[in-house]
């Protein structure tokens, strides 16, 4: 990882729920430095120009179900595969390579008995529902498949979804370092990645490989469910409806573009260090994380110490709605949304939309901006049920020359739902940047933090 950046200080502080006795730097989660600040005294916030009520927050669309398998176009091929190793549902009957595989009466047993990357597009890999296979790494790179016509891996028959065991390396692997010949079209869906706690990735996308969609896939045991590589041209990646689980290292990291992140699960990821998170994105452009549920990730002993939803880079059109992240007990290192400095080279955040978003009990920072013009921070509501001091929305300058400079950004419709004890103490708002406009956020305590709009 590159070097990291002096954390940065709070100057102004706005919805000052009590006095600060400490200020921790709110950065990457865990990426940059944090040290504190004294405490500075709150300053009334400008009343909403009354001739300009704000609009109400746009609502984060659902999620797409998941679409029932399409049938192959007629010059694809289908192949059927079984397979009984540990973990297979009892009556499970496997496969043998040596049967054609064209129907679910004669499967063959093992992926690589089919020169994967050959086949014609619209190509369909089925595997038996209630199955298991013991996976070794399968690297994509076939050259016939089209966005319209992709090669799909699924699942036949009843039972639960059949089940790759990945004790090394990686489940799937795509096109290699600095591929500049056109990859696309790949799609995996109603299976389980098992990384049985050694196998390092689920699936390394690099090169030029475009339109995958992951949808209703369970990935777990891994260090990393999603490796997307270094600055290559990684786009239309979509994946929806899946559940990462339990890996010990990310959930997603790297870069992409024009890429969605939707109705997903994330779940016991990360090993709670300050540079392992659920979500890291390093560039791109145009990317949605929408409607995700993040549920204690980053643990150390069961009390959240690292970031959840970070980037860092130079970044131009993220948008992040309708997501909750999810806390039982954090520590000043747990942060929720953090679009903060990382790296020694310039950073900055273009056209960034967080909205709609539920931050549950995090620690340092619900959600901190900086380097953001015209960022927009709408509808969010940020809970804090903890005994602890903790900082809801931070918009920070940045301290580099050469990153982008803040300022112009729009905070609106968001709420503070403090339930913590009286000796709990926190502040709502902190802005630093100039020409910002704030208006129609709130901020509850005591009973009315869990009533009304703080309702769970």
């Amino acid at each position: 990882m590159t070097a990291r950046k002096t954390a940065l200080k709070t100057t102004t502080l706005w919805f000052s729920v009590a006095a600060l006795t400490s200020l921790a730097g709110c950065g990457a989660g865990g990426d940059v430095n944090e040290s504190s600040a004294a405490p500075i005294p709150p300053v009334t916030s400008p009343a909403p120009p009354p001739t300009s009520p704000a609009p109400a927050p746009a609502p984060a669309p659902a999620p797409a179900p998941a679409p029932s398998p399409a049938p192959a176009p007629g010059t694809a091929a289908t192949y059927y595969f079984s397979d009984c190793q540990t973990g297979a549902a009892a009556g499970c009957v496997a496969g043998n390579d040596a049967n054609p595989g064209t129907s679910a009466a004669a499967p063959k047993r093992t992926l690589t008995s089919v020169n994967i990357n050959a086949l014609p597009a619209g190509s369909r890999l089925l595997l038996a529902r209630g199955g298991s296979w013991n996976h070794s790494t399968i690297r994509l790179d076939n050259r016939n498949t089209t966005a319209a016509a992709p090669l799909t891996f699924d699942a036949y028959g009843t039972g639960p979804a059949p089940t790759l065991r990945v004790a090394a390396y990686f489940g799937f692997e795509f096109g290699e370092f600095a591929n500049t010949v056109d990859d696309r079209g790949y799609v995996f869906r109603n299976l389980k990645l098992d990384g049985l706690g050694t196998g390092q990735w689920a699936f390394w996308l690099r090169g030029l490989i475009r339109d995958v969609l992951i949808e209703n896939v369970e990935v777990t045991g891994f260090y990393t469910a999603f490796e997307l590589q270094g600055n290559d041209p990684i786009s239309f990646l979509t994946v929806r409806n899946s559940r990462i689980l339990r890996n010990r290292g990310m959930g997603v990291i790297g870069t992409m573009n024009d890429s969605v992140f939707e109705g997903n699960l994330f779940e016991g990821n990360g090993s709670g260090a300050p540079t392992v998170h659920p979500v890291y994105l390093s560039g791109g452009n145009r990317n949605v994380i929408r409607n995700n549920q993040f549920v204690r990730n980053s643990l150390t002993n069961g009390v959240c110490t690292g970031g959840n939803v970070t980037a860092h880079g130079m970044i131009n059109g993220l948008t992040i709605e309708g997501n909750t992240i999810v806390q039982d007990a954090s520590a000043d290192g747990c942060y929720g949304i953090s679009m903060m400095p990382g790296y020694n080279t310039p950073e900055g955040f273009r056209n960034l939309v967080v909205r709609n978003n539920t931050v549950v009990n995090l620690g340092g920072c619900g959600i901190c901006v900086s380097m953001a013009p015209g960022a927009v921070i709408e509808g969010n509501k940020i809970i804090q049920d903890q005994n602890r001091w903790h900082l809801g929305i931070s918009v920070q300058l940045t301290e580099q020359p050469n990153d982008l400079v803040g300022g112009g950004e729009i905070v609106r419709d968001n709420v503070g739902c403090y339930g913590g004890t009286s000796s709990a103490s926190g502040t709502f708002l902190s802005i630093q940047t100039a020409l910002q406009l704030l208006f129609n956020n709130v901020t509850r305590t005591g009973a009315d933090a869990t009533t009304g709009v703080c309702a769970r």
